[in-house]
């Protein structure tokens, strides 16, 4: 079976208004909903407030300017374990073995775009029916030192390598909007994403981008779109409302933005 893969949004699963918070509710809910699901994982969560503070406030995102970094790359590393600790703890207690595999020890990034990888690892987890449970990471750069890379550029190279039956991005908004739904009454929802439309959607997006060390909303697009040329269909929804995860890993996606697959895969 092909796996599914599904990244859990940092704006979700923490309060990103306060360093180190985790927003319980919805992990146990997103957990919950995981659990009923039997089938091969990839589970990918975004670091919120356990990373982009760090990251954000000496800029690791654009690469290493000196040693006053290095304390922030430690401190990145330690609060995304404690994350990654509390979803996994999350997963024993509802019998989804699983097994954390940082990405700074799998890949290496050029210009900040991923260069080199070593996927046998998480390729042998799923085969013996773990869930590789990984996070967006800093990286080591081949021209800058360092830099981010974010679940969401995770999940569609996971997604094309793997050759996955689905990626599924769970965010706390319903899907991709043709306005900012958190600031106007007048965006719509965009149902689906297709080959035609996909320009102009990733236009709109990239001129309302926020400050989000890892690109919010476009680079899920951006990814989902990437997905989608290669064949993978994706999914953006809101993973804080009701059983939309559950559906969404059986394959059902009642509310939110699906990107239908290019061309058919080989």
């Amino acid at each position: 079976m092909r796996p599914a893969i599904l990244k859990l949004g940092g704006s979700a699963i923490t309060d990103k208004s306060k360093k180190c918070t985790p927003n319980l509710s919805v992990i146990q809910s997103a957990l919950d909903q995981i659990a009923e699901f039997q089938g091969p994982l990839v589970l990918l969560h975004g670091g919120g407030s356990y990373a982009h503070p760090f990251v954000t406030q000496v800029g690791l995102q654009k690469g290493y300017k000196g040693s006053f970094q290095l304390r922030f790359i430690s401190e990145t590393e330690l609060f995304l374990d404690q994350l990654t600790r509390i979803i996994g703890t999350g997963l024993l207690l509802r019998k989804r073995p699983f097994v954390p595999v940082r990405p700074m020890s799998f890949i290496t990034l050029r210009k900040g775009e991923i260069s080199h990888s070593f996927l046998e690892p998480v390729e042998r987890a799923l085969k013996l029916g773990l869930v590789p449970l990984i996070h967006g990471d800093i990286a080591f750069d081949r021209t800058r030192g360092c830099g981010v890379v974010s679940a969401d550029k995770l999940a569609s190279f996971l997604g094309r390598h793997l050759k996955a039956s689905r990626v599924l991005f769970g965010c706390d908004v319903d899907g991709v909007y043709s306005q900012d739904p958190k600031s106007s009454a007048r965006a719509e929802l965009l149902e689906q994403v297709t080959e035609r439309d996909h320009r102009s959607v990733l236009l709109a997006l990239g001129r309302r981008s926020g400050r989000d060390a890892t690109g919010g909303m476009f680079s899920k697009v951006v990814a989902a779109v990437e997905l989608a040329r290669n064949g993978v269909e994706c999914f953006i929804f809101n993973i804080t409302k009701g059983q939309l995860l559950g559906e969404a890993l059986r394959g059902h996606f009642p509310r939110g933005t699906r990107f239908a697959p290019w061309r058919r895969r080989d």
